[in-house]
């Protein structure tokens, strides 16, 4: 990641001053600004200006953005102030602060510098769980290699598909097998697409006219408003990608026996009363948490992080995908967007931000 001058990019270095000992200078192909989005505190963000990195050492890369894209799901929970303390500690360094902060995990770029002995160079694409700005110092495994076919805006949803092809391995959906999906979000979604090539009917519940239609072009049979749901316990796996843990409720219900009940939301510090009781007990259900960051015990054997990455980059070559994508919008608009996405939490799908003349648009490549 970039490092910020002492007053966390809050000033504005002169484009005439003497670059920092070791920075990039613009003949290394970067700007002498790089832009960073800060969560300040609940419901503001802001674009700074911070300093451009380092010069890459050893092992390490230099990466110029391309795209990021915003997950409505962890990062409105920051933006709300409704995550919990620490935020995320797979991303974050031990006593990282809540606010002010730096955040995101879907960042596409281009390598524009590398260090000695670096595995990527100048002009590869790349993926990396990095926050959105102009500019990241990547180290060795932080930026992952991307093929050229896949449009940068395409990319972004690399994140949201590694958390959905854990959730289906978790829930354990077979060929044939009867799958209710609770949530039309971009994660939600993606399971329904990845269910029905694993070979399951799937049923998705959702509130937004425009993500059940999405839903029924990836595959879903059946795309139900909440309000028109009849759980009838005989799913034989049920996921729980709402975000709302009351909703935990309906997806106990619609659980055949012994089925699973896997939660692929991240509730963040947001709780609810759930009914363990009747259905839940004397259908003998599992309630399964899905997390990203580490496989499933019953692959760890025979996958690592690589083969599941390269899982996502083949599923990521299907231009289908692209119906999920909302058409994107620059990084200075991110006050905006936030804003926008709090308000109306389900009108739009995966937001992308852009980033100047090289900004991720579905270019052939």
């Amino acid at each position: 990641m970039g490092a910020t001058c002492s007053c966390e990019g809050r000033c504005v270095i002169p484009t005439d001053a003497p670059a920092p000992p070791g920075a990039l200078t613009p003949s290394d192909a970067a700007p002498p600004l790089a832009r960073e989005l800060w969560f300040v505190r609940p419901g503001l963000v802001e674009v700074r200006p911070g300093a451009p990195p380092r010069a890459p050492g050893p092992g390490e890369v230099v990466a110029r953005a391309l795209a990021s894209g915003v997950s409505q799901g962890t990062e409105l929970l920051l933006f709300r102030g409704e995550g919990p303390t620490p935020f995320d500690p797979s991303l974050d360094a031990e006593g990282a602060p809540t606010y002010p902060r730096r955040y995101g995990y879907a960042w596409v770029g281009e390598v524009v510098a590398r260090g000695e002995g670096a595995a990527l160079g100048p002009g590869d694409r790349v993926f990396a769980l990095a926050p959105h700005g102009d500019l990241h110092l990547l180290g060795p495994g932080a930026a992952r290699g991307l093929p050229r076919s896949i449009p940068a805006e395409r990319a972004v949803l690399a994140a949201n598909l590694e958390t959905a092809i854990t959730c289906v391995w978790d829930a354990g959906v077979g060929l044939g097998d009867a799958v209710v999906v609770l949530g039309g979000g971009v994660v939600g979604l993606l399971i329904v697409a990845l269910a029905r090539r694993a070979g399951a009917v799937v049923r998705l519940v959702e509130p937004s006219e425009r993500r059940r239609q999405v839903g029924l072009a990836l595959g879903a049979a059946a795309a139900l408003r909440p309000e028109d749901d009849r759980p009838r316990g005989d799913a034989d796996a049920v996921i729980a990608a709402t975000g709302h843990p009351e909703e935990l409720d309906r997806a106990i219900a619609h659980a055949a026996r012994e089925a699973t009940v896997t939660v692929a939301s991240f509730y963040g510090a947001r709780t609810s009363p759930v009914a363990l009781g009747a259905d839940f007990h004397r259908r003998r259900l599992r309630l399964r948490a899905s997390q990203v960051s580490t496989l499933p015990p019953e692959r760890a054997p025979r996958w690592d992080h690589a083969r599941r990455f390269a899982l996502v980059c083949a599923v990521l070559e299907d231009p289908a995908l692209d119906a999920l994508l909302d058409p994107s919008v620059p990084l200075d608009a991110a006050p905006s967007v936030y804003a926008a996405l709090a308000a109306e939490p389900g009108a739009r799908l995966q937001t992308v931000f852009q980033y100047g003349a090289r900004s991720a648009t579905r270019e052939a490549t």
